[in-house]
């Protein structure tokens, strides 16, 4: 009768010959190797602090000059301040600058206001502007 030291080598073989030669490599470098020391019931003595890792933020979509032309424009409080006219980019493509212009009274009276890329954002089928309707007022061209 075999003992269960051969059989347990057996069982070994036979299931490293059905998962296939990398496993076998795999199986034999776990078993050569120390087993892990059972940890002790006190703590470790605390480390330096070191810095918590920092959350990355996601980058901003690129914004795409064709898709901001006439898109209505809003303040960070939600107020309208009228529709993209214009979109300066640089040479390799990228957005500078917005140009929105103000509807003004019965045509008359409009306000063209330059706003620096940074502070533009599409969302959905509008632009949200990072700046309040007084601060893009002061952007007047």
């Amino acid at each position: 009768m075999p003992n269960s030291r051969s059989m347990l080598l057996s069982s070994v073989v036979l299931c490293t010959l059905a998962m296939g030669p990398q496993a076998a490599m795999a199986q034999a470098a776990t078993e050569s190797q120390p087993k892990a020391a059972v940890p002790s019931a006190t703590p470790p003595p605390a480390a330096q602090s070191t810095p918590a890792p920092t959350a990355t933020v996601p980058a901003a979509p690129v914004l795409n000059a064709k898709e901001l032309q006439g898109l209505d424009v809003f303040s960070s409080g939600g107020q309208q301040l009228g529709k993209v006219t214009n979109v300066t980019t640089l040479a390799d493509g990228k957005v500078k600058d917005v140009e929105v212009q103000s509807a003004g009274f019965l045509g008359m009276f409009r306000t063209t206001y330059v706003v620096p890329a940074e502070k533009v954002a599409k969302k959905g089928g509008r632009i949200e502007l990072s700046m309040t309707s007084e601060q893009a007022k002061s952007l007047t061209r």
